[in-house]
């Protein structure tokens, strides 16, 4: 039999045991279960239990790598050597003129701080929109 044949014909075992499944009611397929000695209920608490682990496992999975990148992300930061702030103004301001798409908003007030300026040069870096290496004084 080819792979194909084989496979159209498990889809098609499939497509009847789902069939047949859901033209059983609730009341039947307890009766059943029953009778082939199926403890339900030990059966469903192992499956909600089963089902909370792989979600708890996949949400630590999740954190690890969002925890792993937020430190790649910083240690790369920290370890990039920044022009003075003047010339990170002037960097800025050029990385802003050369593309209008580009923009800034201010969290409170019409001044940013030192920092402020630091972190938006960081970022337009990892757009690459400032070269790090043609900007060390």
């Amino acid at each position: 039999m080819s792979p194909s044949k084989h496979r159209a014909e498990i889809l098609a075992l499939r497509d009847a045991a789902l069939e047949d499944l859901m033209a059983t009611s609730d009341e039947e397929l307890l009766r059943e279960a029953a009778v082939d000695g199926v403890d339900v209920k030990a059966l469903a608490d192992k499956m909600g239990a089963d089902m909370h682990n792989a979600a708890a496992e996949a949400l630590r999975e999740h954190a690890a790598l969002a925890k792993q990148r937020a430190q790649s992300k910083a240690s790369s930061r920290t370890n990039s050597r920044r022009p003075a702030i003047d010339a990170i103004k002037r960097i800025v301001g050029q990385a802003f003129q050369r593309d209008p798409r580009l923009g800034l908003a201010f969290r409170s007030g019409t001044r940013q701080s030192d920092e402020d300026w630091g972190t938006v040069y960081d970022d337009l870096i990892e757009l690459g929109e400032i070269d790090p290496d043609s900007n060390v004084d």
